[in-house]
This record gives structure tokens, C-alpha cells and sequence, in this order.
């Protein structure tokens, strides 16, 4: 599945139903493995006119004293705002080569919230 182009953003910032989110969360884990946390919920356009939910994807895991700590924004999904299908989902290749550039690049885990993105 190839990246499509993104025309504009248009709402910033959002929210997804628990249901979604929870489906997302399988997605994730089933396709991309353990670690991978989608937030920042966007509405965008894309080419050819079709909406879609832009979610980022975090590098995250439980850290000491169980916190959940994340290392960064590592790859995106997209959903089509009609069905709520997958439209695109950053390949998990990329997803580790990003996880390494963070690493080098001298990036610290921080916490994150506990809950919905």
C-alpha cells in the first residue's frame, strides 16, 4: 500500500470514538507488532478529494514504576473518514528504521498519559 498524498489539513486536532481506538490499537498490534501507539487525530483531504482520519504513530512501552513512556512520533495511519478502513498504514520497516534515527539521533523516552491518545 503506497503513502497517499495529503492536499491540506482540514481540522488540526480531533478526536475517535473508544471503539475506533481500540480497533486501531489491533491494527497496530497485529500488523505492526507490539509498541506502536496511534494519537494525534487529524481530519486531512486527500488526493482526489477523499476525507481521512491522520493519526501519527508513537514508539511506546511500559517503563519503570509501569509508566507508559514513549520515544516518538515514528510513522502515520490513515482511515477513511466514510468506512474507517485502513487506508494506509507506515510499513514496519520504516517504523524500525525511524525507531533507530531517534535512538541515534540521542532522543529520551518521556512519559505519556495514560488512556486515549
Amino acid at each position: 500500500m503506497s503513502n497517499p498524498t495529503i492536499i491540506k489539513v482540514l481540522q488540526e486536532q480531533g478526536s475517535i470514538s473508544d471503539e475506533l481506538d481500540y480497533a486501531l490499537m489491533n491494527y497496530l498490534l497485529k500488523n505492526r507488532g507490539r509498541g506502536y501507539t496511534a494519537c494525534q487525530p487529524c481530519l486531512v483531504e486527500l488526493e482526489g478529494g477523499k476525507k481521512a482520519i491522520k493519526m501519527s504513530i508513537d514508539n511506546t512501552f511500559i517503563g519503570k514504576d509501569n509508566q507508559l513512556m514513549g520515544l516518538g512520533i515514528v510513522g502515520i495511519l490513515l482511515i477513511d473518514n466514510d468506512s474507517l478502513n485502513v487506508i494506509y498504514c507506515t510499513p514496519k520497516e520504516e517504523l524500525d528504521a525511524n525507531i533507530e534515527k531517534l535512538r541515534n539521533a540521542g532522543i529520551n523516552p518521556q512519559s505519556r498519559p495514560k488512556g486515549k491518545y
